[in-house]
């Protein structure tokens, strides 16, 4: 596994000359938007076609520090030796526009693929860097892969190279022919306009991203702090919940004064995942607060029970105000129901010890 930069926030050229501007959100949106699972980007050489070999799977991408990084998998080994060596050096991301045909996850940004480039320069310069550790164009995607004014002045000495080795071979009238020297001159004047149209734009500065990852960083402790508010809430109204139906146990005399704090507590502490148990020829499927709740609702008021012996057949009376007392007499009844080979809830303990005598 190798995490990788291929992409960052600003005003860059794709291949096509579209002057595409991405803030620190669409990076954010690129990243989360990447599902392997739905389609998975290689990395490849340059920007090929799709029966190009892939050298890398990208696992998954991430923004840290203003850059977009890519944690690559299933890297070929000769491929991280080459890279390592310096043969591909630089890198350059293919993106699915949101409104692309064919991306994904349309109305986001998405990965396509990522070239790994040699002599060429990338559209997207001051990534930093990296090296693999050692171990075992569809239409509307935007590629950023060689800057629009290096790609002229590339084009244009490779043509003046052609047209010397034409005069040279065939001479001046072969040369004016096929390629003439107002043509070069021309490409000239249009790589200078564009130039000199780039230079006039104002350009991203790193101290503009650090803001945009604060202002992000600031909502997402405003969201913190709103889901934790959100949370003492909903635990202050249960407790008032657990308080009121406590009340009505002590005004019902189903419950002393002195235990309703002990029982909002217990209510408190207990889970939130059902219990499902069978009770006769019925299934029971409620939450733990739910059967306590029935069970102390259930119970007459002002019960006195007489004390029996620990020989009995465990149907303890038992100090059925104290819910203390009552986990320990069913905890006991229901290893005693064990001991015997009888596999019982602790409902239906719970049940069992609180059940009047007749």
């Amino acid at each position: 596994m190798a995490l990788i930069p291929v992409f960052k926030p600003g005003t860059h050229t794709a291949v096509d000359g579209r002057k595409i501007t991405f803030t620190l959100e669409n990076c954010i949106d690129l990243a989360e938007s990447y599902d392997p699972s739905l389609s998975e980007a290689p990395a490849v050489i340059g920007h090929p076609k799709l029966t190009a070999p892939a050298y890398a799977w990208a696992k998954s991408f991430e923004v840290k520090d203003g850059l977009v990084y890519a944690k690559l998998d299933q890297i070929n080994p000769e491929f991280a030796e080459a890279y390592n060596a310096g043969s591909y050096k630089k890198r350059s991301l293919s993106i699915y526009l949101p409104d692309s045909p064919g991306n994904p996850k349309p109305g986001h940004y998405y990965a396509r693929h990522i070239g790994f480039l040699g002599a060429a320069a990338p559209a997207i310069k001051g990534l930093p860097d990296a090296s693999f550790a050692e171990s075992d164009g569809e239409q509307g995607a935007a590629e950023f892969s060689m800057a629009d004014e290096e790609f002229d002045e590339n084009l244009i000495s490779i043509l003046a190279n052609l047209r010397d080795l034409l005069i040279e071979k065939a001479g001046i009238a072969s040369a004016d022919l096929f390629l003439p020297q107002w043509r070069l001159e021309s490409l000239r004047a249009i790589s200078d306009r564009k130039q000199k149209e780039k230079e006039k734009m104002p350009q991203p500065l790193d101290a503009s991203f650090a803001e945009q990852q604060a202002t992000i960083d600031a909502k997402n402790a405003e969201l913190a702090k709103r889901e934790q508010a959100l949370l003492e809430k909903e635990q202050t109204n249960k407790r008032a919940e657990f308080a009121a139906f406590a009340d009505e146990l002590v005004k019902d005399g189903k419950l002393l004064p002195a235990h309703k704090t002990t029982v909002v507590e217990v209510f408190m502490a207990l889970g939130n995942e059902p219990i499902s148990f069978a009770e006769g020829d019925a299934t029971v499927n409620s939450s733990p607060a739910d059967l306590i709740k029935k069970v102390l609702s259930e119970r007459p008021a002002f019960m006195n029970f007489a004390e029996k012996s620990a020989a009995s057949d465990n149907e303890d009376n038992v100090d059925k105000q104290d819910p203390k007392v009552i986990a320990d007499a069913a905890k006991a009844y229901q290893k005693e129901q064990a001991d015997k080979g009888n596999t019982i809830s602790i409902s239906q303990a719970v049940t069992h010890v609180t059940k009047a005598k007749k």
